[in-house]
């Protein structure tokens, strides 16, 4: 699992995990359809969004935990 950092860009989070674009939109942060998405890191993300970057990275922790574990519940059955 790679690790995320408020000096993460959001393309390397997006490119790593695709199912993130879902978790962005939830947000309504729309990183899909933005170009900034290459070169913003996730805190410059937050802050252009008014949220703390490491409660960010905390739900997006916890989002991709969530995946892992949907995607190994799968495999066993």
């Amino acid at each position: 699992m790679m690790v995320i950092t408020k000096y993460t860009t959001i393309n390397e989070i997006i490119t790593a995990y695709p199912e993130t674009l879902r978790f962005f939109n939830d947000l309504k942060m729309s990183c899909g359809g933005c170009f900034a998405v290459n070169f913003d890191t996730l805190e410059n993300g937050a802050l252009m969004h008014g949220m703390d970057v490491n409660r960010l990275i905390e739900q997006l922790s916890r989002f991709l935990e969530g995946q892992s574990n949907a995607i190994a519940c799968n495999r066993k059955v």
